[in-house]
């Protein structure tokens, strides 16, 4: 009897790249995400930065499992947070908590994704994020 092989996808973050990595059996798909890149130019051209930022991360995702795991419908839940506002954040933190494809679970293995940069808020203004802080969880079909 041949084991079943389930689909896994393994996320490393760096604050260079993030990696997505689709993986079932011998079969084995990279897909790198620049975010520094992708955000620099999102903001030049004044385009929403973060909403485009998730749908980037959301459809690699979809295309790195579908690569090994051929599927009609990914479903994608996560949360993010950050440590003030959104337009004032330094810091958001995107936390992997379930995907299926097709109603198979998928394996997730590295499901937290820190995007990082540089805070240049005041000392009272970091002093009193704890207030401001957004938590959202986010649930999306593909």
């Amino acid at each position: 009897m041949t084991p079943i092989v389930k689909p896994i996808i393994k996320i490393k973050a760096d604050p260079e790249t993030i990696r997505i990595v689709g993986k079932k059996g011998g079969d084995v798909v990279l897909h790198d995400i620049n975010p520094q890149f992708i955000m620099a130019t999102l903001w030049w051209e004044g385009t929403p930065q973060l909403e485009t930022f998730f749908n980037i991360l959301e459809l690699t995702i979809k295309r790195a499992l579908q690569e090994v795991h051929p599927h009609d419908k990914l479903v994608l839940d996560y949360t993010y947070t950050s440590n003030d506002t959104l337009e004032d954040a330094s810091e958001i933190t995107v936390e992997i908590e379930n995907i299926e494809a097709d109603g198979e679970v998928v394996e997730v293995e590295g499901d937290i994704i820190i995007l990082s940069g540089n805070d240049d808020r005041g000392f009272f203004k970091k002093l009193t994020a704890f207030r401001r802080k957004v938590k959202e969880p986010v649930h999306r079909e593909l």
